[in-house]
């Protein structure tokens, strides 16, 4: 491996490492906030859910860069070695690999699977399509039996196991199918994508595995309120309907592969909407239905709260999206200062023209007249035959340095100068990827 993709490694998990310090702080707040609401906040619940992905944006905050917080980013940069920042790219690369595999296997047993037909698409579903959308939502029926569960983001898809279809009255589908639309429609399924590739950069971090269940748990509050107040059924109905998933849910679900196995699909790219073998969850579920009124003030309730929690939570998200613009760093800084090192490598200075010397860098090409060496050999006491310069040098945050050009100048003759930096196709792959990618 080259020394420029370990450099990339190392600074790269030091730049998780920086990022999951905002994100524990954000994670800890929901979970508080989760904690002390419960049910009764889910609509909060899920803000500040919302909130953590966007920690992501404050890789380059100064807040990292100042006081403290500089010392908190010197410590990453001195604990994060070559062979740890290998070894946690490696596990993340093997989670990535899975997550593809498994959602791939997934997706081609879903469509060997029958369609229900646009006739049989209740009526309450249909309406809830968005107008004039060219995004149609397939309803797949299996003969596994499973909790019904909803996936796709570009092509968003529900599968509905026929057992619980024959056991359910023509509302009662409505019912359910009308949920896991909700899911689809208000970007459950994109939110549980992100968290699971959040999953998959911090496996290390054990708050987001927790954060995720109470992700899904929110969901489930909020797909449970809109089915009621906009569905067929009232919440008792709908109560009933989610003890008949019990029997269903409770079987061995198929997996990708066609084995059977004990827990319902879960994956990470779609909602399981009822979580038939959490009773914990589907005693909250049922308590919060018995809260809710099915009538005209009911309905304006919920409209009127819909419309606020995505007005508050599109402002939060967009004062949080200014704040990290306003506080980041560049992307990178091309260093203007010219450094000097011994043969040995030993820094002489880190800034020739501070130090009242003259050189010149025209094209990528270093020069400096005699007399300036000379001045400058006799301050610093050199004694061997060359001195190496540095300078156009690519500083992604302040102390890391990275791509830069190397000029190695003969003491004796300050015109036997030897570039040691390339410029080959690879090299500005390298710097293109230093700048933008990382």
């Amino acid at each position: 491996m080259t020394k420029f993709a370990l450099f990339l490694l190392v600074y790269s998990l030091s730049k998780i490492l920086r990022v999951m310090a905002v994100a524990t702080v954000l994670m800890a707040a929901a979970l508080a906030v989760g904690k002390a609401g419960g049910w009764r906040t889910w609509r909060l619940n899920l803000g500040m859910l919302l909130l953590v992905p966007c920690s992501c944006l404050f890789s380059y905050s100064r807040i990292f860069f100042t006081g403290k917080g500089y010392l908190f980013t010197n410590w990453i940069h001195g604990i994060v070695t070559q062979e740890m920042a290998v070894c946690y790219f490696s596990v993340m690369a093997c989670l990535a690999v899975r997550h593809w595999y498994v959602h791939r296997r997934l997706r081609r047993r879903i469509l060997k699977m029958p369609q229900m037909n646009m006739q049989e698409y209740p009526a309450c579903f249909c309406q809830g399509m968005r107008p004039g959308s060219r995004t149609r939502i397939r309803v797949y029926v299996t003969e596994d039996r499973c909790s019904p569960f909803a996936g796709g983001i570009r092509k968003p898809y529900i599968v509905m196991p026929r057992i619980l279809l024959n056991s359910l009255s023509k509302e009662e589908a409505e019912a359910v199918l009308y949920h896991e639309m909700l899911h689809i429609r208000r970007g459950h399924l994109l939110l549980l994508t992100v968290y699971a590739w959040l999953k998959i950069v911090w496996w290390i971090h054990p708050m987001i595995y927790i954060l995720d269940g109470k992700l899904r748990e929110n969901m489930d509050y909020s797909s449970d309120e809109g089915s009621v107040l906009l569905g067929p059924l009232n919440a008792q109905q709908y109560a009933a309907v989610l003890l008949k998933t019990i029997q269903a849910g409770r079987q061995p679900a198929f997996s990708p592969k066609g084995k059977r196995r004990k827990e319902k699909i879960q994956g990470m790219a779609f909602a399981g909407s009822y979580s038939c073998l959490c009773f914990a969850l589907l005693k909250k579920r049922i308590e919060r239905l018995g809260t809710l009124r099915k009538d005209s003030s009911g309905f304006l309730a919920y409209d009127r709260k819909r419309r606020l929690s995505a007005l508050l939570s599109a402002a939060v998200v967009a004062v949080f999206v200014a704040v990290a613009a306003a506080t980041n760093l560049p992307r990178y800084t091309r260093m203007e200062e010219i450094s000097a090192f011994d043969e040995k490598l030993h820094p002489l200075t880190y800034d020739l023209e501070r130090e009242g010397f003259r050189a010149k860098v025209i094209d990528g090409r270093f020069s400096i007249s005699g007399q300036e060496m000379r001045r400058f050999a006799k301050k610093h006491k050199l004694h061997g035959d060359y001195v190496v310069f540095s300078y156009d040098t690519i500083l992604k945050v302040p102390g890391v340095g990275g791509l830069g050009q190397a000029a190695k100048v003969r003491l004796s003759d300050v015109s036997d100068v030897t570039l040691l930096g390339r410029k080959e196709w690879i090299d500005r792959l390298q710097e293109f990827v230093l700048k933008y990618l990382v």
